[in-house]
């Protein structure tokens, strides 16, 4: 089976994401810059402002928010097939940001 590349099929699951209302009232007024970082050493960054989130592939400085996971488990988290606080006690999903941050992430997911 030939899967699509990780950061198309983020992006692709993202745009389906920001049209529902829950993420969009999550997102209202967050600024962060989100570091992604897989077990097999890959990073991807995601901006998020001005109710919007890009993702790109590589590091970034400054970030307020680490999220550190495998491929299968983000595939399945934008897939809708696992929640984040589902991931986060499973230790597959591991969130480094504050309290508030963490709830956002989960209408995101």
């Amino acid at each position: 089976m030939d899967e699509q590349p990780l950061l198309e099929f983020m992006n692709e699951k993202l745009a389906e994401g920001l049209q529902r209302e829950k993420t969009q009232e999550a997102l209202d007024g967050w600024d962060r810059r989100v570091l992604l970082t897989l077990k097999d050493g890959r990073q991807f960054h995601f901006i998020v402002h001005d109710k919007n989130i890009t993702i790109f592939e590589g590091p970034i400085d400054d970030v307020k928010m680490r999220i550190e996971s495998d491929e299968t488990t983000i595939r399945k988290l934008f897939n809708e097939e696992m929640g984040a606080a589902a991931a986060l006690l499973k230790r597959k999903l591991k969130v480094k940001g504050s309290a508030s941050d963490l709830m956002k992430l989960r209408h995101i997911f």
